[in-house]
C-alpha cells in the first residue's frame, strides 16, 4: 500500500506562501510519503461553480487560487527525491495533444521519471467553452489523447492518425524517462464503459469513492475487463481520495478513519491520498497528518 498527499490548497494554512508549501512536501518526501499530487481546473463560470456548490459540495470557494499543476509539480520536483508526482485529476482534454505530451515529457525528465499522472475529462462546459474546446465527445477525446501521447513519447518520428489527432513524420522531444510507459490512470465513473478505456489505454483509476459503496465490486468487474482485454489485473494502479470520518462532535475520528482506510485497501485500493486541506486547519496539522499517514500505511498490508 502507498500513501500520497494532495496538497490542493494547502497554501491557505501558509498565508499563502508557496515557498512554505515546497519546504513542507520537501519534509513529506524525506520523511517517506509515496506521492505528492494536487488539482486542476482552468478556472470557473461563477453560475456553474454556484451550482457545483449546491449540488456536490464542492469544496473550493470561487476565489480558491487553482495553480497550474504541471508548472507547480516541477517546483515540487526540484525539491523532493523519491516521491511519485501526480493531480487528482487533471482536466486533460482542455489541452492540445502535443502541448500535453510535451508537459509531461518535460515533467517526467525533471523529476527523473517520477511521474504518475492522473487524468479527466471534467464537468463544466463552460470551462471548455471559455478555452474554445469541444465539451461533447470529451470521453472519447481523451482516450486518443492517451494514445497519441503514448506515441509521441516513445517515437521520433511520430505518426498517429485518430479521429481528432492526426500528425506524420512529426518530432517531439525530450521523450519522458519512463518514455511511453508512463503511469496513466483515469479519474472516470465505475461504469464498464470506462472501465473498456481504461483497458485499451491507461494503467490504473483515480476514483473518488466516499458515495460509492459498490467499491469493491467496481473493482473485480475493472479487474475482470481488463482480463479481457489481455492485461494483468493484478497491476492496475487504483488510487482513492479518501476523506477523513467525523465522530458527532466534527471532529476527525482517526480510529475510523484508519478502518476506512483499512476497508479501502482490503477492497482493492493501491495507493490512499487524502486531500490535506480536509483533514488540516494549521501547518502542524499537516504534519501530524503526514506522521499518522506513515504510521498507517506500516500498519496496513
Amino acid at each position: 500500500m502507498k500513501f500520497g498527499l494532495n496538497v490542493m490548497g494547502i497554501e491557505g494554512l501558509y498565508g499563502g506562501d508557496l515557498g512554505a508549501v515546497l519546504q513542507m512536501v520537501s519534509r513529506a518526501d524525506a520523511k517517506g510519503i509515496d506521492l505528492i499530487s494536487t488539482c486542476d481546473h482552468l478556472g470557473f463560470d461563477g453560475a456553474a461553480h454556484a451550482e457545483r456548490l449546491r449540488t456536490h459540495g464542492f469544496p473550493y470557494p470561487i476565489e480558491q487560487p487553482w495553480y497550474e499543476p504541471i508548472a507547480f509539480l516541477s517546483a515540487v520536483a526540484a525539491v523532493t527525491k523519491r516521491a511519485r508526482l501526480s493531480t487528482f485529476v487533471l482536466v486533460a482534454t482542455l489541452r492540445p495533444a502535443l502541448l500535453l505530451a510535451k508537459q509531461l515529457a518535460t515533467l517526467d525528465a525533471i523529476s527523473g521519471g517520477r511521474v504518475t499522472i492522473g487524468l479527466g475529462v471534467g464537468w463544466q462546459k463552460q470551462e471548455y467553452e471559455a478555452a474554445g474546446m469541444e465539451f461533447e465527445g470529451r470521453f472519447g477525446r481523451l482516450e486518443e489523447l492517451v494514445s497519441a501521447c503514448r506515441v509521441l513519447w516513445s517515437q521520433a518520428p511520430a505518426r498517429f492518425q485518430g479521429e481528432h489527432i492526426r500528425f506524420e513524420n512529426f518530432h517531439c522531444r525530450p521523450f519522458p524517462v519512463q518514455r511511453d510507459k508512463l503511469p496513466v490512470l483515469l479519474g472516470f465513473a465505475p461504469t464498464d464503459r470506462n472501465f473498456e478505456r481504461i483497458a485499451r489505454v491507461a494503467d490504473g483509476w483515480a476514483v473518488n469513492p466516499t458515495d460509492l459503496p459498490s467499491f469493491g465490486e467496481r473493482v473485480a468487474a475493472l479487474r475482470k475487463i481488463l482480463a479481457a482485454h489481455g492485461r494483468d489485473p493484478n497491476k492496475i494502479e487504483i488510487e482513492v481520495q479518501f476523506a477523513p470520518v467525523r465522530g458527532k462532535n466534527g471532529g476527525i475520528d482517526w480510529d475510523a478513519t484508519a478502518a476506512s482506510a483499512a476497508d479501502w485497501t482490503k477492497a482493492g485500493a493501491t495507493t490512499l491520498s487524502p486531500v490535506a486541506l480536509q483533514f488540516c486547519r494549521t501547518p502542524a496539522d499537516v504534519e501530524t497528518l503526514i506522521d499518522w499517514l506513515l504510521a498507517l500505511r506500516d500498519r496496513l498490508p
